[in-house]
């Protein structure tokens, strides 16, 4: 039997639980370019201890995440880009073992791997990171990469119902001492068993970015934290997917879930300077091929958007894989953060064409404001919510 003695309520371990208005996490540094489809020079190529140095830094200032990208192979191109990518559970391992605050996350194709591997995989982060680890689940999507494994691409909902089932075996291994047994559609367990079980009771947080009526409903039952694509001219709208979010979870299953996005960061002394970055980033030197090829398998190259429409998006995606900008000044990205947090927004994952780069800049400009704002307490004095 598992004893209880040294399992805590994950509220007490894991920073994504405190009582900062915008949380801050590290998006993707695990893979070649990031989030960032660009040939520029410098642009990221992993490297574990350039890695460490980030996440270590990260540490410093008192992040609350780590997120890395679950990518298999590349999307060709000229960069071939994510082609490199650490594999995400070992990557939080080592994660967890040279950081002492952000929650180190793995980020999950549920179809790629049996839930008792997986259980096991995570309680083991979980006991090593001290009750810092938690769980970003991917349905699948990439085609290619499901067919490395034998297997084709299931239809849209029941991969929802695949994840369920998984995520169903998953949460019986982390909670149940003794054997049990499982009969689903897509899973049997003869005497499932799972020992040491996680440091935060009753399991680790969960996250997940479904975006579809299905996806937002697995998400709403079963994740702590949800990923949104947000509309970065329509602050409006923003505030109306966040609070549907939010409502979804609390009146359909009683939960208070947090809605964080990801973003890519140019920050610069001046507006121009960023700008002309960003420009020379994303058009001078944009792997248009590799922008393409992804565009190709979201199904976004359809002929339903008008061409400007299409420019307008590929150009973003190439920005950051479509996610928020934040380009400006120290003062101007604060400004953004400020309305984001105010319309409900309670996180944000960070990218950078170079991240060593990056962080160092947000470390000197932003981080001062941040706390000036409001929207983080410095973080000598940063108390876990209980």
């Amino acid at each position: 039997m598992n004893s209880l003695k040294n399992q805590q309520h994950r509220n007490l371990t894991n920073p994504i639980f405190n009582d900062n208005k915008m949380k801050l996490g590290v998006f993707g540094f695990n893979a070649s370019n990031g989030c960032s489809i660009t040939m520029a020079p410098e642009r990221h190529i992993p490297d574990w201890s350039r890695d460490l140095k980030m996440a270590q830094a990260a540490d410093r200032m008192g992040f609350e995440a780590l997120v890395p990208l679950g990518r298999w192979r590349g999307f060709d191109g000229l960069t071939n880009f994510n082609g490199i990518c650490f594999e995400t559970y070992t990557w939080a391992a080592g994660l967890g073992a040279g950081t002492s605050n952000p929650s180190v996350m793995a980020t999950s194709h549920v179809p790629t791997i049996h839930p008792i591997v997986a259980a096991k995989q995570a309680a083991t982060i979980d006991q090593i990171s001290n009750g810092r680890f938690a769980l970003n689940i991917v349905c699948g999507w990439f085609t290619p990469e499901m067919e490395m494994f034998g297997g084709t691409m299931m239809e849209h909902d029941l991969r929802y119902d695949y994840a369920q089932e998984w995520l169903d075996v998953m949460k019986m291994l982390w909670t149940r001492d003794g054997y049990f047994d499982f009969q689903g559609k897509f899973f049997e367990i003869k005497k499932g068993f799972a020992s040491p079980k996680p440091v935060q009771q009753p399991f680790p947080p969960l996250m997940n970015a479904g975006g579809s009526k299905k996806g937002m409903d697995f998400a709403a039952r079963n994740c702590d934290l949800v990923y949104l694509l947000l509309d970065p001219e329509n602050l409006d709208k923003a505030h109306d997917q966040i609070a549907s979010y939010k409502n979804l979870a609390r009146e359909r299953y009683g939960r208070e879930i947090q809605v964080w996005c990801y973003t890519y960061v140019v920050q610069r002394d001046t507006q121009k300077e960023a700008d002309d970055y960003l420009r020379y980033y994303a058009v001078e030197h944009g792997d248009d091929e590799a922008t393409d090829n992804i565009l190709r398998t979201l199904g976004v190259e359809t002929g339903i958007w008008s061409p400007e429409e299409q420019q307008k998006f590929k150009f973003h995606f190439k920005a950051g894989w479509g996610g928020y900008p934040l380009v400006g000044t120290p003062e101007r990205i604060v400004d953004k953060m400020k309305a984001l947090s105010e319309i409900g927004l309670d996180g944000m994952s960070l990218t950078w064409v170079d991240y060593t780069d990056g962080i160092a800049r947000w470390e000197k400009g932003v981080m001062p404001l941040l706390e000036q704002a409001g929207l983080r307490r410095p973080f000598n004095t940063h108390a876990l919510a209980a």
